[in-house]
């Protein structure tokens, strides 16, 4: 067995007192100033958190909760085969803390191998990201450590499957890497230890997204360019900083009672040394918090509601030193947010597309309370807020959003959701802004606005009906409709806004009738990093539809894994045929879709492009399903008529203007 244990595993039930971890006060070029005088104890604490729901990325474990599962290990390499967790085999959280002693000066290779999803922090800096679902992949990092000691925490989750982590280094110098040695992991946590039976309070992680969607950055702000000799350093906003009126959430500071704007954490190792002031359109008099390293720097927007100052901050862009010069056209990004007494008004640096801003599903909020008084940092407490309403101006460059309770003494969290995109078909430059909210105006209010008209939805035009057309969908019910081996329509699916949409889990959506030789017509929308699929000629007296029907692909391929792989990307025979390319709308908008399958032939067209044909008993169809996961399926693309199948696959998805016709066979 690989894991040395200093002491007996301790497990929920038993009554032992738990010493806290300390936290690290950030990154530091020097060790951290080491354990209590008593010394550092040999080996690493690890905790296990048990989650009654299903994981994707590491959650935010609400504090003071005690662990389900805590054990004292002499080495970090753990595997559920050998019930290295405890009893935990899926849905939990692991968390390691101790020090990690480095023996010498020098370049460090780091490597977390980690199922599903972990990070390391060394000092309290990310050093190593490896979040989201995957296998026991490894991710390595390196470091140039001094020696000593320094600060290490893991944080890992586990959905479902085989747990793994480990955590391995190379020496200076080395080719190779090695498991850490227990001389080298400590801890100055000296117990004894508590645990707690039963579920825990876990806040689900933020979407990561695209750079500047939920992750940092990583390119200079396209309008400015760094440079040393530029005069835009703001020397009489210096004390802002010292003083702690902008400070980040995570970091601690001077005293909290100065805070005017709070900066997201990001886990990057050094503070904010310098404010610049900008002083080119469209962001003239906003401020950048930037670092002298290379870090991603922040974009301050500050306004006076009731004689004080606050505001808000957004992602500006990479940025190393404290100036800039204007070098280019500024992106499509949120210029600004003001609040308002009935909600905030969000001004855009170009106008908004025709199609988009007046959906208020398109907009996310959460609200971070924080005491001054109290010295309370901001926190997220898990709940998310209801837009009203939205409303584009007339110019499209600003959008008022209908809330009837923000919040005083909270930070606001609006993000822009898909779709969003300007009149030129570009996506936002960063979609987050973090406003610090001390007070609500009086006298400002936004206007509702009403949205321009929908064209009508669900409908046959003549024409299509002497083609033979006819709606499978009519718009308001869920009529010849029902779910996969069920006689009803379940919960989970609902008809909204002349949508059959997948709210909550509910199985696969079934027709009634079965078809053989047909061409189908439908459109679909799909959520932020969201996957579906359609089906056709399901055998229902199989389990699941995918064991005899062919699937067109449904996926959003920017965030979702399989947008990775051309076979399982939107518009794909899913695993077998890819699509000759990818034409889908940005996501949150419809994609038009035909199907058509008369005898063995089949076409997959999206977006009025004809991108997957294939021959269903070819030679090269049969060569491809011998070489996939459906070779075990005797019956998969072997059904003549079946039923046409809306995939669950855990994600929120539209679908609408579902007609089909017959065909005959040529």
């Amino acid at each position: 067995m690989r894991i040395g244990f200093v002491t007996t595993v301790i497990t929920a039930g038993l009554a032992i007192a738990l010493s806290g971890p300390r936290r690290g006060s950030g990154w530091a070029a020097q060790p951290d100033q080491g354990p209590p005088a008593s010394g550092p104890q040999p080996g690493v604490v690890v905790r296990i958190y048990q989650s009654e729901t299903e994981l994707s990325l590491l959650p935010e474990l609400v504090e003071g909760q005690l662990p389900n599962h805590v054990v004292l290990a002499t080495s970090i390499d753990f595997d559920s085969q050998r019930a290295d967790f405890g009893p935990f085999q899926e849905r939990f959280v692991t968390q390691v803390s101790g020090i990690l002693s480095v023996p010498q000066d020098g370049a460090w290779g780091l490597r977390l191998i980690s199922d599903d999803g972990a990070r390391l922090y060394l000092d309290s800096r990310l050093v190593i990201d490896h979040d989201g679902l995957h296998g026991p992949d490894p991710k390595d990092a390196v470091l140039q450590l001094s020696a000593g000691h320094h600060r290490l925490r893991i944080y890992h989750f586990q959905n479902a499957g085989g747990a793994y982590l480990a955590l391995r280094w190379r020496r200076p110098g080395a080719t190779q890497f090695e498991p850490i040695p227990p001389s080298a992991l400590l801890r100055d946590e000296i117990g004894p230890f508590d645990t707690a039976a039963g579920p825990k309070r876990m806040i689900p992680a933020l979407r990561r997204g695209r750079p500047g969607d939920g992750a940092p950055l990583q390119l200079p702000h396209p309008a400015f360019t760094p440079s040393p000799t530029a005069a835009s350093a703001a020397p009489d906003l210096t004390d802002w900083l010292r003083t702690g009126r902008i400070q980040p959430m995570n970091e601690s500071g001077p005293a909290m009672d100065q805070v005017r704007v709070w900066l997201p954490a990001d886990g990057e190792p050094a503070a904010y040394e310098c404010l610049l002031r900008l002083e080119a359109q469209p962001y003239r008099g906003q401020l950048v918090a930037a670092r002298r390293q290379r870090a991603e720097a922040k974009r301050i927007i500050l306004e006076e509601i009731e004689g004080r100052l606050q505001g808000g901050a957004t992602r500006f862009g990479l940025l190393e030193g404290c100036g800039l010069r204007e070098a280019g056209t500024p992106p499509f990004e949120i210029r600004s947010v003001r609040a308002l007494a009935n909600g905030l008004e969000v001004e855009f640096t170009r106008p908004l597309d025709p199609r988009v801003g007046w959906e208020p599903e398109s907009y996310y909020l959460e609200q971070w309370p924080f005491d001054l008084s109290a010295a309370i940092r901001p926190h997220r407490d898990g709940q998310v807020y209801a837009v009203r309403s939205a409303s584009v101006s007339e110019d499209r460059r600003r959008v008022f959003l209908e809330i009837d309770s923000l919040r005083p003494s909270h930070v606001l969290y609006p993000r822009l959701l898909p779709p969003c995109l300007s009149e030129d078909g570009d996506l936002p430059w960063s979609t987050e802004v973090w406003y610090t909210l001390h007070a609500l105006p009086t006298d400002s209010f936004g206007s509702v606005r009403t949205p321009p008209p929908e064209p009508p939805q669900n409908v046959l035009s003549d024409l299509e009906r002497q083609q033979g057309w006819r709606l499978l969908f009519d718009g308001q019910t869920t009529q010849g409709w029902r779910g996969w081996r069920k006689d009803h329509c379940p919960e989970g699916w609902q008809v909204i806004n002349g949508c059959l949409v997948r709210v909550a889990p509910a199985g696969d959506l079934t027709t009634i009738e079965e078809f053989d030789d047909f061409e189908l017509s439908l459109e679909w929308r799909i959520s932020p990093g969201g996957n579906s699929g359609i089906f056709f000629r399901a055998d229902e007296r199989l389990e699941y539809p995918w064991q005899s029907a062919p699937e067109m692909q449904v996926l959003d391929n920017a965030e979702h894994p399989d947008g990775k792989n051309p076979r399982t990307s939107a518009g794909a025979n899913y695993a077998l045929h890819a699509p000759s390319r990818d034409v889908t709308q940005p996501v949150g908008l419809f994609n038009r879709v035909r199907i058509v399958a008369c005898g063995n032939h089949v076409e997959h067209w999206l977006n009025d492009v004809k991108v997957v044909e294939y021959e269903l008993g070819s030679p090269e169809w049969e060569k491809l399903v011998a070489e996939s996961k459906f070779k075990t399926m005797p019956h998969y693309g072997r059904v003549r008529r079946g039923h046409i199948v809306l995939q669950d696959h855990g994600d929120k998805v539209w679908y609408r203007n579902i007609k089909i016709r017959p065909l005959s066979p040529k």
